[in-house]
Parts: structure tokens; sequence; C-alpha cells
């Protein structure tokens, strides 16, 4: 029961992670990384079930898709750069070990095949919900850009484009960069 509470206060830690690329653009209170989570599994659920993918993977695959964070917290692309990607990816497998192991023995197995997927973008559930990432942060920086101008959102917006490729996203993102 330890390594639940355990588990369950890592995964509690995400709601007060602030997303730093925000921080720097936004004079406000920012979303966390449990609310980024919260809208992505939310974009997962429907566009998997409107394509017909496995809709308990699509979700896992969401929810647990930053689940690293409350440990490494959330890190921008400069501090990525900064410290250099491998200390970012060693240091992303060291957190995602400690949350292995508060789960129950029989379980992780199964979701330490999810975290490959999502890095390694195996599954067409994999790829769809990295797209989505990228997809929310536009919806993100266009409800921040209405307050704070949109060519402060510019960065947010180029990276979700160039990280979308699907052709359903890829409109649904044209909409978003131009209203």
């Amino acid at each position: 029961m330890d390594s639940l509470v355990r588990f369950w206060q890592y995964a509690s830690e995400l709601k007060s992670e602030q997303r730093k690329g925000w921080q720097k653009k936004v004079d406000e209170r920012v979303d966390s990384v449990a609310d980024h989570s919260y809208a992505v599994a939310l974009l997962a659920l429907y566009e998997g079930e409107r394509r017909g993918y496995d809709l308990e993977r699509i979700l896992k695959l969401a929810l647990i898709h930053d689940l690293e964070e409350a440990i490494m917290g959330d890190l921008t692309p400069q501090d990525k750069a900064r410290l250099g990607p491998t200390r970012v990816e060693k240091d992303r497998e060291t957190a995602i070990r400690e949350l292995l192991s508060k789960l129950p023995s029989k379980s992780r197995a199964s979701y330490l095949k999810l975290w490959t997927d999502l890095k390694e973008k195996r599954s067409k559930e994999a790829r769809l919900v990295h797209q989505l990432d990228k997809v929310e942060m536009a919806f993100q920086a266009h409800k921040y850009g209405k307050r704070t101008g949109q060519r402060k959102m510019l960065d947010f917006y180029e990276s979700a484009t160039r990280e979308t490729n699907d052709p359903i996203l890829k409109r649904a993102l044209a909409t978003i960069v131009k209203n």
C-alpha cells in the first residue's frame, strides 16, 4: 500500500507542476502538467474513438505521457539543450524506473512497454498521442495568445506544426494558427 500512496503522490505533483514554457511568455497563472495531460487524454479519447484505435491503450499513453515530469520537472526545449540529450534521457529513464517501482509488480512490464512505445512511437496510438500533445500545446498557445498577443506564441505554433504530420491534425493546427 505504501507504494501505491507514493505513486499517487507523484501523480498528484503534476497538478502543481506548471508548464515552464508558458511561464516565460504569459504573465498569469499557467496550466499545469496535469491540466495539459487531461486535455491530451480528452483529445486522444475523441480522436482515438473516431479512428477506431485501441481506446484503453491510447488513454493509458495519454495519461502517462508526461508522468515522469512529476520527478524531473517540466523541461523547456532550452532546458533540454542546456542539459544535453544524454542527460535528459538518463534523467527520464531514472524517473520512469522510479515510477514503475511504485506500481504493482504484475503491472510494471506492461507500463514499461507503454513508455517505450511513447519514446519510440511504435504504435499508431503512440504516434497519435505524440501529435495530440503538440496540438494541445497549440490550442493552449492560442488561448494565451488572445491575451498576450499571438506573436509571443509563434515558437509554440512552429513546434506543433513541425511535429504534426497527420493530415486531419494538420488542418486543425492550420485553423488554430489562422484564427
